[in-house]
């Protein structure tokens, strides 16, 4: 990986809308990184947890430790607080690289940190590369001292490379050990399977605290000298341009989650986004892809469509689907791929059981907690991914469920104990399950059950889970009942309280006082106060995804719906992009209506 960058150095190694870095300028990165390393008196082994919404800065000390033998640690940059403390005391960072924004949160004075300022955008005569004018450390908001030393690059094995706390409650956060063997057998499958080359631009936008957006996005990109494209998150209303981005920054892969690839084919406006002679392939990951979607994907776009399935404890993939002699058949979450997989059946009269995996990919354990390893394991070696599967024929893999009770909601994997000590900690709140929902969209959404001690909306309840989860791991709907069904042993029944809970959204539409149907903007407030579940006198007219809590891709779908179901109209897909605030939404509905 090291080596790569010496290789046309002045080729692009990571694309976004703000800046563009060269191979030569990652290569400076590190080093300076480094020079921080060795000030703070870091040895092999020692973790680095990094916190920062600079994509940039993050890709950038992620990459210098792992070459230099330390362990990283990547947060997504909304992880509340509270947790963030859970995870450092939990690794016990030797240096955290960390937003200036985040300096002031009680757990940060007890570590080194390398503090990320705002990052700003040269002027188009001063771009990276041209000229030399603006340095990279300065385009991304480090002060970085002048390196001089290579990393280590210490022997390939069982060394830990990375720590993924993707999961798991603040109080014993779950930490997933990838070795750095792991690493380089899982991009080696994926290196070939996908023909990378330094020729290859990838466009992934996922999340890089998640194995998919890591290990598929910067370090796919570093093992094959070649190129990442990062487009700012995905949302509806900034659909067409991420799109477009594709087309302009000539991807050759392009890497999403089931969800995404499904708002793209409902509402997205054109069908050539892909149609560059040089985009050959459209990937699908973390999660199950819809028989029908991949079909409807493959109609539209000409493209080849490639399903990929696999867990933080994969490294990324492990079983592989598409027009590719080593994939599985369409339809299916594929075949295993330079690792074994099989069936440990869960009754002798069915088909069906847990699938299992083994192989150089599969990660060592978790973090301090030989318990918990030892559960994810059978006594002859199998890792247990939890998932209810079945083998057609040909010998590849259908999805049929989770045996787990853990939600796997728009490809983003959610414990549902993690929320429920979260809703625990509110006073009125005496107890509380939450369980998966199925959903059009997001396959499955998590929805809490409480029992309350005394009155309290469930306005109030969210946005008490919104100050301390991440913000996909907020409950869309929370439900007080009177009681949730409990076994004898005092588990709680979770298919009867799927039933419950189900039952009482129905009965509460069906008793809802019904908004006005008129296109005022108090009946639009009401409805959108209803989605997101805030106080319809907190939302005018400018309202949009940056002031309305809990406005994301996800609510803003349910919004659209709501709207065409309330008012009795159909909103085109050119004009759902176009909505940014709740005054532009009133605006295509009086235009709709006349």
């Amino acid at each position: 990986m090291w080596e790569q960058l010496d290789e046309s150095p002045g080729a692009e190694f990571l694309v976004t809308p703000q800046y563009r870095l060269t191979r030569r300028d990652l290569q400076g990165l590190v080093r300076g990184m480094l020079a921080v390393f060795d000030a703070n008196g870091l040895v092999q082994g020692n973790r680095v947890l990094i916190l920062t919404r600079n994509e940039g800065a993050a890709i950038s000390a992620f990459v210098a430790a792992l070459l230099d033998g330390l362990v990283p640690v990547m947060l997504s940059p909304d992880t509340p607080e509270d947790r963030v403390a859970a995870v450092a005391s939990a690794v016990d960072p030797g240096l955290i690289v960390i937003d200036e924004t985040r300096l002031g949160e009680g757990w940060r004075c007890e570590f080194p940190a390398l503090t990320v300022a705002a990052f700003f955008v040269p002027a188009p005569r001063r771009v990276l590369g041209l000229g030399r004018t603006v340095l990279p450390a300065v385009v991304l908001g480090l002060d970085l001292p002048e390196g001089k030393r290579a990393p280590h690059l210490p022997a390939t094995g069982d060394e830990l490379a990375y720590l993924l706390f993707t999961s798991g409650t603040t109080r014993a956060p779950c930490g997933v050990m990838v070795t750095r063997r792991n690493v380089l057998a899982n991009l080696s499958t994926l290196s070939r399977l996908f023909s990378c080359s330094p020729q290859t631009r990838l466009f992934n936008d996922m999340v890089l605290a998640h194995g998919d957006g890591l290990v598929q996005g910067p370090l796919l990109a570093l093992a094959n000298g070649c190129t990442l494209i990062r487009s700012g998150g995905f949302t509806v209303s900034g659909m067409e341009a991420w799109l477009n981005h594709v087309r302009l920054e000539r991807a050759t892969h392009v890497m999403t989650v089931p969800t995404i690839w499904s708002l793209v084919d409902r509402y997205a406006q054109h069908d050539d986004y892909f149609d560059a002679p040089e985009c050959s392939h459209l990937m699908s990951v973390a999660d199950r892809l819809d028989p029908d979607l991949w079909r409807r994907m493959e109609t539209r776009f000409k493209r080849p469509v490639f399903n990929q399935y696999g867990l933080t404890e994969t490294v990324a993939s492990a079983l592989y689907a598409g027009p590719h002699p080593e994939m599985g058949s369409f339809g299916t979450i594929g075949l295993p791929v330079d690792c074994e997989a099989r069936l440990a059946p869960l009754s002798s009269d069915s088909d069906k059981g847990e699938l299992q995996l083994r192989g150089d990919n599969i990660f060592a354990g978790y973090w301090k907690n030989a318990v918990h390893t030892e559960g994810a394991f059978t006594a002859d070696g199998w890792m247990r991914t939890g998932d209810l599967a079945a083998m057609r024929p040909d010998g590849s893999y259908e999805m049929h469920g989770r045996i787990k009770t853990v939600i796997m909601t728009g490809g983003f994997l959610i414990r549902p104990e993690e929320i429920d000590e979260v809703m625990a900690t509110h006073p009125a709140v005496t107890q509380s399950v939450t369980v998966a929902l199925p959903d059009p969209d997001f396959g499955e959404i998590p929805v809490t059950a409480v029992v309350l001690f005394a009155a309290v909306d469930e306005a109030t309840l969210t946005s008490h889970a919104r100050a301390r989860l991440e913000t996909l791991k907020v409950p869309k709907r929370i439900i007080a009942l009177q009681e949730i069904p409990r076994g004898d042993a005092g588990k709680p029944r979770l298919n009867e309280l799927r039933a419950a809970l189900t039952a009482a959204i129905k009965g509460e539409a069906a008793t809802r006082t019904p908004i006005p149907t008129e296109d005022s903007f108090v009946a639009i407030s009401a409805l959108a106060a209803e989605v997101f579940r805030v106080d319809p006198a907190s939302l005018q007219p400018t309202s949009n995804p940056e002031t309305v809590p809990g406005w994301d891709s996800f609510s803003q779908i349910m919004l659209i719906i709501s709207t065409e179901e309330r008012f009795g109209i159909r909103i085109p897909a050119a004009r759902v992009a176009g909505i940014r605030s709740l005054g532009e939404l009133q605006t295509v509905i009086r235009d709709i209506r006349v």
